[in-house]
């Protein structure tokens, strides 16, 4: 178990107190508002998703190690009794659960492809920004900065490999200018997915996510951006208006992890740290 202050880590699940919440939300207000200055719309999407949905998009395929999924008790079959014997010792059996027909999704933006299967978007593309919760069964976990369970905030840019592109460069001329006005230390580089087996054999991860750009506050990557051509489009059928396969773009913010860089950047002083994400919000207004 990790505690800091205002903060509480066991098992790779974080409980924040109300200093450390009250800086994720004047951190996300920033993001959600700069998306709707963009252009974006906003979705929410469910935190359970359809594991044969997740599997057109490869999630399994690419990303096994990193997959946490969803049963039901199989009360029947295992009776309560042992039920509660198990829970009791704090895991139930393979045997007393139902097959698992929904996972918790390891990225936000799967649930925004999933929205616009079989669907076309306007001639001018499409922008979407959603907080999502995200689930990955890390090899270990490590206080804010690698969790079981976290929450990103994506914008994702359906519409011409231009309009994709476009999306990027805005990302990054942005989180550039948000990091200069909080006074924050962030560089960019250029990186590979960290959590794909690069030595697997197969290559649907180079359509998948051939282009990711980090930026990393003290060796962790915080944020991103990542084109994936028209990989998502050609797998959700999500159609231009000249019937071809969308692009897609995306830029994620990771919440809990800004907040260990920031908290370790203001030194753990909370108040410090809102204060200049606020200001530095006043400033990009």
């Amino acid at each position: 178990m990790s505690v800091t202050t205002g903060i509480r880590v066991s098992g790779g699940l974080a409980v924040l107190d109300e200093e450390p919440t009250r800086l994720a939300e004047a951190l996300d207000r920033l993001w959600a508002r700069w998306a709707g200055e963009s252009g974006a719309v906003a979705l929410t999407v469910p935190p359970l998703l359809p594991v044969s949905d997740l599997a057109v998009l490869d999630v399994y395929r690419n990303f096994p190690h990193l997959a946490l999924v969803s049963s039901a008790l199989d009360v029947a079959a295992a009776g309560a009794d042992r039920l509660a014997r198990e829970a009791d010792s704090g895991a139930f059996d393979p045997g007393s659960l139902r097959a698992a027909g929904l996972a918790l999704p390891s990225s936000a933006c799967y649930g925004v492809y999933l929205h616009y299967r079989d669907r076309q978007v306007p001639g001018d593309g499409r922008l979407v920004t959603l907080l999502g919760q995200c689930f990955r069964n890390e090899d270990h976990f490590d206080g804010l900065r690698r969790l079981r369970a976290f929450r990103m905030r994506e914008v994702v840019a359906l519409g011409t490999p231009e309009q994709a592109a476009a999306h990027l460069d805005h990302s990054a001329r942005f989180l550039t200018t948000l990091a200069g006005e909080i006074g924050l230390p962030l560089h960019r580089r250029a990186a590979a997915d960290p959590f794909y087996d690069q030595s697997d054999h197969r290559v649907t991860f180079q359509q998948l996510v051939p282009v990711k750009h980090e930026y990393v506050y003290q060796g962790l990557a915080i944020a991103s951006v990542n084109t994936h051509h028209k990989f998502f489009g050609e797998r959700c059928s999500i159609a231009l208006a000249d019937g071809g396969p969308v692009s897609t773009s995306c830029v994620g913010f990771g919440v809990e992890r800004w907040l260990h860089a920031l908290a370790d950047h203001f030194d753990g002083d909370w108040d410090q740290a809102r204060a200049a994400v606020e200001k530095a919000g006043e400033s990009l207004a």
